[in-house]
């Protein structure tokens, strides 16, 4: 063995010798960058491991990334669900959406303090808001947004964040306790609802047994992903014996078809949404044109809790019925006057009588809809230029 092979021995010997205090070192000086937990976040990650273990069981149908500001614009929930408008469109001292149940007399809204209120509507109007009782176990500095109530009427979900919960903005739910006069301790959801992000909305079409809950985890900043998901009656967790790993991506909904198998309840799903989202946009086509009510050159409006003029809300529901009712009379007009053409004698005879009939209904109820059309606005004009 030459002298060069011994220095390349040695050289060897030494590296290897060298290599585990090395790697021990860099090791020890990686462990001593990392940042030490606040209690606040230790007691966070706590609460989310534990709501990790009880991860709901959903079937996850759909999702899409949306303006935040344009959230609501997205969801297609029918009116027997109830409806979204803006806050203020019910109270000026109040922001962001309010949800108004299928029965349209009532409202659910945050005022300006992000206190969650509610309104009646009552000959017409509004009152002012009142703050919903039994949700203080939040905590005085909680904020409150986008709340929904379920078509039972008492079933309350919200979004907030406090010292509760685990993100920014959590999704919790309550019910309405006619004994206590007050709404019950509110809970948070969980997972996969819940995340160290902003959880923001939480829907359920009963109707079509469709459900929507929006967040911005994962979401760049401004955007938010709304979920498309089956409601269950019973909430099913995982089995416990399934792996933390794969447990905590349910829980992040890292992949919504993971939550498929065999595709068919998702399929039925998507049948469900399909007919709840033709039958919205009919319905908005019909609102469109039923909520467009001119009051004076500078002022028209697009919702019932517009008005202010004491009955007026009530008036106008009126004043759409007329007119439904006189599409459907003249569009039987137009009907029987062109059968009369091609009619024998006979038939003629009898459709004679029914145009006249029908002639003289469609100019009453159109004189009758003018009329009560003049009566609201000028009601209106006089309440709103007081």
């Amino acid at each position: 063995m030459n002298r060069k092979h011994i220095y390349i021995i040695s050289a060897l010997i030494a590296l290897l010798a060298l290599t585990p205090s090395t790697t021990f070192a860099q090791k020890k000086k990686k462990k001593a960058k990392e940042p030490k937990l606040t209690e606040a976040e230790i007691l966070r990650n706590a609460k989310l491991e534990e709501m990790t273990y009880a991860t709901q069981k959903i079937v996850f149908v759909d999702s899409t990334v949306v303006d935040k500001q344009q959230l609501h614009d997205f969801l297609k929930i029918p009116s027997e669900t109830g409806s979204f408008c803006k806050a203020t469109d019910i109270s000026p001292t109040c922001q962001g959406m309010a949800f108004v149940n299928e029965m349209g007399n009532k409202a659910y809204l945050v005022n300006r303090d992000s206190i969650l209120c509610s309104c009646d509507l009552i000959d017409g109007q509004w009152t002012e808001p009142a703050k919903l009782e039994g949700l203080e176990t939040l905590g005085e500095k909680a904020v409150f947004a986008n709340p929904f109530v379920m078509a039972d009427g008492t079933t309350l979900y919200f979004a907030a964040k406090s010292d509760e919960g685990i993100g920014g903005f959590d999704l919790y739910v309550t019910r309405y306790s006619a004994d206590y006069n007050k709404f019950l301790s509110p809970e948070i959801v969980g997972t996969p609802f819940c995340s160290t992000s902003n959880d923001i909305l939480y829907i359920v079409d009963e109707y079509d047994r469709i459900a929507w809950f929006a967040t911005d985890r994962n979401q760049p900043e401004g955007k938010a992903c709304i979920y498309t998901f089956i409601p269950t009656e019973l909430r099913e967790t995982y089995d416990s014996s399934i792996d933390y790993e794969l447990l905590s991506s349910y829980a992040r909904i890292d992949a919504i078809s993971a939550t498929w198998g065999d595709g068919t309840e998702r399929d039925k799903a998507l049948k469900r949404l399909q007919t709840a989202i033709s039958r919205s946009e009919n319905e908005e086509k019909v609102s469109a044109s039923r909520l467009s009510f001119v009051i004076n050159d500078n002022v028209v409006y697009h919702s019932p809790t517009q008005f202010r003029a004491e009955g007026n809300a009530s008036r106008f529901n009126t004043l759409c019925e007329m007119k439904e009712k006189i599409s459907e009379l003249t569009t039987r007009l137009d009907t029987d006057r062109n059968y009369y053409a091609k009619a024998n004698e006979s038939d003629r005879a009898t459709l004679r009588q029914e145009i006249l009939s029908l002639e003289t209904e469609l100019e009453k109820l159109q004189q009758e809809s003018n009329n009560l059309e003049k009566d609201i606005r000028n009601a209106e004009n006089k309440k709103i230029l007081r």
